[in-house]
């Protein structure tokens, strides 16, 4: 079997379960995604087109779930799991607006690390290959196995982060293309994107008729062709439209594309792309997205995909460890050590961390019941993120990247072990019932984690403890005292305290924070409607939160710091400073997309960018000051 076959499908049926929860079809266009081996069906509502029509529910953009199998409605939290988190987090999507471009950029940075490393170890690249000596000490076991499964993995490396930068950086290929359209996007998203299409709305209709037919003819006309996205077009019109996109396999071509598109009235057919006629623009989108997630080589290639990203993993973190190991040596200085080790502790602590704590969100979304709102998806936020931050601060502060290692692998094992007792309990899918009913694609999660456990296990079985630093972290810190006196005492008397500068830099950011807020109402002396929808003239308490937490802290540490000298305040101090400085950037740039016409308050953001990078600057050369003070 070459991909997951999708199941036949009761459209009308589903339509009606649609209709019975209360939701105005007319004038909508409705997105199917056929389901895989989560047997859901999920369905996209559009906005109505028609703005007269009041429709039953608010006019906006829906989204939800339907059974495959008992066709039952529920909402698209209802079903929020692991799988939609760890999926949405591949793009960063927690992040609005700006999380995928990050996303895309994170992917350029590893498309240049690829690139750079194969130039720089080119002339080495063959002869190392082939260089394993299992029995040397541990550096070099690192070393080889870093340059064998490096080489092993570079070709999905490669593939992985140019499909990832042109999946997440599109918009910087489309921005060009659109001064050939003389920038009218929709017609410029019609010849990139054909399934994308959207028609004018038809006078309203009540003969729609059955629509299962039309799934029928195009599997009746294409052998062989397997559905993946269903456009019900100007639903309730007289120029309604029933479209099916979806795949080919076969022998002749990688990437066989298909389309079709009927009249609901007439029941004809009026457009069709046939699977083998070639369309370059389509042809690239639909080769990137195959070679990205790997759907052209059904279950057998996504677990070869599945090891390859294990081995990245492994490449990634080995490499960080050789860096570290090659960085410790007598003539870097004590504060530069120092800094190494700390990138290297929150690296592992980081990367080490996601393994126990994705296992127990898994644990956590299972444990949960269907039977919830979007509660479901804060839960599993908490589960994820809350609890993986507190894990992750944990080992980074243990400072070690043995113990972190060690508990992390065996955290994970135990956690992975109980993944299939837990879904067997709940539900009654133990493997061996899934695998007597053909349940494969299920039961193979929890094989791969009983799988992972059981080799993690025994790789602990195999790790020795290495020879303790040396210098130790205190040795390092009472060097680090000495160099900072030294270079302390060389500065002149006229220098101030570095504290003053940053004192003054918190209050530019706290009258920044004013100014910003002032420009953001200057549109109302030009007459615009700046009242929030449902305003009451009670200002809510998280907006009082907002201010307290950007002006009212701003002031607060700009105050403190000229009396306080502790280091619990300096990284309290320096950790919001760089929180707030993420906070500018990201504000920045959702305001030159959504507000570049408010030139004022897109100044004002730009010099709030440049007051955080100035702040945080500072804090790095307090830090010298505090430590020098502390000493004496």
């Amino acid at each position: 079997m070459n991909v997951e076959e999708a199941i036949d499908i009761d459209y009308d049926r589903a339509i009606e379960v649609i209709k019975s929860e209360d939701y105005e079809l007319y004038g909508r266009d409705l997105r199917i995604l056929v389901p895989d081996a989560k047997q859901e069906i999920y369905f996209q509502l559009s906005e109505s087109q028609d703005t007269i029509k009041a429709p039953t529910k608010e006019d906006k953009l829906y989204y939800f779930f339907i059974d495959a199998h008992d066709y039952t409605w529920s909402e698209y939290y209802s079903f929020y799991s692991i799988g939609e988190l760890v999926y949405r987090l591949h793009f960063f999507s927690q992040i609005p607006y700006v999380g995928i471009y990050i996303a895309g950029f994170v992917a350029f940075f590893f498309l240049l690390a690829i690139v750079s490393g194969v130039i720089i170890h080119w002339k080495k690249i063959v002869s190392n290959f082939y260089v394993f000596r299992p029995k040397a000490k541990a550096k070099t076991i690192w070393t080889d196995a870093h340059t064998a499964l490096g080489v092993i993995g570079l070709p999905f490396q490669f593939v992985f982060a140019v499909t990832s930068c042109f999946l997440c950086m599109s918009i910087f290929v489309l921005a060009p293309a659109s001064l050939i359209y003389n920038g009218d996007q929709d017609k410029l998203l019609e010849e990139v994107r054909p399934m994308m299409r959207t028609y004018e709305l038809g006078q309203p209709t009540e003969n729609i008729g059955s629509l299962n037919g039309f799934m029928e003819d195009v599997q009746s006309r294409w052998e062989g062709f397997t559905p993946v996205q269903v456009y019900i077009r100007n639903y309730g019109t007289d120029n309604m439209m029933f479209q099916v996109d979806g795949m080919l396999m076969n022998q002749k071509k990688f990437v066989a594309h298909g389309r079709a598109i009927y009249d609901v009235a007439s029941r004809e057919l009026i457009a069709e792309k046939l699977p083998d006629e070639p369309n370059y623009l389509e042809g690239v989108e639909a080769t990137v997205r195959a070679l990205h997630f790997g759907d052209w080589g059904g279950y057998p290639l996504k677990m070869v995909y599945f090891i390859l990203a294990l081995i990245t993993c492994f490449v990634i973190i080995s490499g960080v460890l050789i860096w570290l190991t090659a960085r410790e040596k007598k003539n870097i200085s004590a504060s530069q050590r120092l800094f190494n080790r700390k990138v290297g502790h929150s690296f592992i602590a980081i990367c080490m961390s996601l393994y126990p704590v994705t296992a127990f969100a898994m644990i956590v979304a299972r444990v949960l019941p269907r039977s919830m709102d979007d509660s479901r998806q804060s839960l599993l936020y908490l589960a994820f993120f809350i609890v993986g931050t507190i894990v992750t601060l944990f080992f980074r502060f243990k400072r070690s990247n043995y113990f972190t290692t060690k508990y992390t692998l065996l955290s994970g094992a135990v956690l992975g072990l109980l993944i299939p007792i837990v879904n067997g309990l709940i539900s009654g899918n133990w493997v061996w019932t899934m695998i007597a009913q053909n349940q494969v694609e299920i039961a193979l999660v929890d094989l791969i984690w009983i799988g992972m456990s059981a080799i993690v296990l025994f790789t602990l079985t195999k790790i020795k403890k290495p020879e303790p630093l040396s210098p130790s972290h205190k040795e390092l810190l009472a060097q680090q005292k000495e160099e900072f006196t030294a270079e302390s005492t060389s500065q002149t008397e006229t220098e101030k305290p570095m504290k003053y500068k940053i004192a003054i830099l918190w209050l530019a950011s706290a009258i920044g924070y004013i100014l910003h807020g002032m420009y953001g109402l200057y549109g109302v002396y030009y007459h615009e409607n700046m009242m929030m929808d449902d305003a009451t003239g009670h200002v809510p308490l998280s907006h009082h939160l907002w201010r307290v937490g950007l002006e009212g802290l701003a002031f607060l540490f700009s105050v403190l710091c000229l009396e306080v000298k502790v280091r619990w305040f300096y990284w309290t101090a320096f950790t919001w400073a760089i929180l707030q400085g993420m906070f500018n950037v990201y504000h920045f740039f959702t305001a030159l997309m959504y507000e570049a016409s408010n030139v004022s308050e897109i100044v004002a953001l730009a010099v709030m960018v440049l007051i955080s990078i100035f702040l945080i600057k500072a804090f790095r050369e307090w830090n010298k000051e505090l430590i020098v003070w502390i000493e004496k």
